[in-house]
């Protein structure tokens, strides 16, 4: 794949993530440089009774040099503005919490205004602490969201695909001696607007999993879910998967912390048969200076969500790395790489795909923060149903006004 750009700018991005630590304050805590409170520039937001309100405006305006996500030769150029407010209601009880969350994204576009679109998403969380050792907790949540052109399997709508998403669910977990056990019920509904309402579905998920702490930082884990996911419109897309996962959780506080976990998937499919195979989760924070924090992640399942254009079920792997870089106490720098691919087992097709960006967030004060980022996308896609290749840079400066 075609990544020389991309890694040449992450390269660069790496030298100047150089710990600098004459010019940035360090800290007692290692934590990740993206979760450390920074008081002098955190936004303290506003008390409500036993209640905290946090507010953002969020303004941007991005340059796209494909905004199609089109093969060479074809594509479009295009200035895109978006308004993004959002807002977050949380309790500040010692025990049992209830938050609400909720915002919108206003995207237009100057030349192509059939890629104007709406976003909106509210969540509501709460949690009864049972004692010290058992809670149980629910969440319930509504989203109205697009589908990314940048997508592999997007189709080639005259409009953005348009979708309506519910999900709600249900997590007991109770802890003793040295275990956790958790267990989750979880329901989702997606559907889809005009042709591809076929997409229409709804999930019924179940997952357990138990921790063990083998040392005060060593941790096994297994985790396993299985879930169905029913078709409205073609019932020969059902499906019904399993994926067992067993691993290791590190808790090195000083160094870095996480989870590495793999196992078997297995899924089968009303009209195609079933497919199984490796299934890796992981994630995990290395703390290589109090100022530089680096994240890699890795994750390979079946894909229970039918493309949009293929109509096809498929397996897909995703790896990546983060590097967040505190170079000033109000200044991070950003560089992260993702790769993948899909393989869809009933055509002859495989997707590769690579995203990579740089950025920075400089925080003014308490109620300002700046924000800059470029980003590049690409896709290849090979076989005998091979659906298209494309590049995407784009670059994007934002301004968030914050309570």
């Amino acid at each position: 794949m075609r990544f020389h750009r991309v890694l040449s700018a992450f390269a660069a991005s790496l030298i100047a993530f150089a710990p600098l630590h004459a010019a940035a304050q360090t800290t007692e805590d290692s934590v990740s440089v993206r979760e450390r409170p920074r008081p002098e520039f955190d936004p303290l937001g506003t008390r409500l009774g036993a209640f905290n309100l946090n507010a953002e405006l969020n303004l941007g305006v991005a340059s796209t040099d494909n905004l199609f996500a089109e093969e060479d030769g074809f594509e479009d150029e295009d200035m895109i503005y978006t308004v993004s407010p959002w807002a977050r209601l949380r309790s500040g009880w010692s025990r049992h919490a209830i938050q609400v969350e909720g915002g919108a994204t206003f995207t237009s576009h100057e030349d192509f205004s059939s890629e104007d679109s709406d976003t909106h998403f509210i969540r509501g969380l709460g949690r009864f602490d049972i004692g010290s050792s058992t809670s149980i907790t629910g969440t319930a949540g509504f989203a109205h969201e697009v589908e990314p052109r940048t997508d592999p399997d997007s189709p080639l709508t005259p409009d953005p695909v348009e979708y309506d998403r519910n999900d709600a669910s249900v997590t007991i977990a109770h802890a003793f001696n040295r275990f956790r056990v958790s267990a989750e019920a979880a329901r989702a509904e997606t559907d889809f607007e005009d042709l591809q309402n076929i997409r229409d579905n709804e999930q019924n998920l179940l997952r357990g999993r138990i921790e063990a702490e083998l040392t005060p930082r060593i941790g096994a884990v297994f985790q396993a879910t299985v879930d169905e996911r029913e078709y409205e419109n073609d019932p020969t897309l059902d499906s019904e998967g399993q994926t067992y996962l067993a691993g290791v959780t590190v808790n090195f506080t000083d160094l870095m912390e996480g989870e590495f976990t793999v196992g078997q998937f297995e899924r089968d499919y009303e009209g195609f048969g079933s497919t199984d195979g490796l299934a890796i989760a992981a994630e995990l924070e290395w703390y290589i200076t109090r100022l530089t924090t680096l994240t890699f992640n890795a994750r390979r399942n079946a894909e229970d969500v039918i493309g949009g254009n293929s109509l096809l079920p498929y397996i897909e792997e995703t790896y990546g790395a983060r590097v967040d870089h505190e170079l000033l106490r109000n200044l991070i720098l950003t560089g992260a790489v993702q790769a993948g691919a899909r393989e869809y087992d009933v055509v002859d097709r495989d997707d590769e795909f690579f995203n990579g960006e740089v950025g920075a967030d400089y925080l003014m004060n308490r109620r300002v923060a700046l924000t800059a980022r470029y980003r590049h996308e690409e896709v290849e896609s090979s076989g005998a149903a091979a659906y298209r290749d494309f590049e995407v840079n784009t670059f994007a400066v934002g301004l968030s006004l914050r309570l």
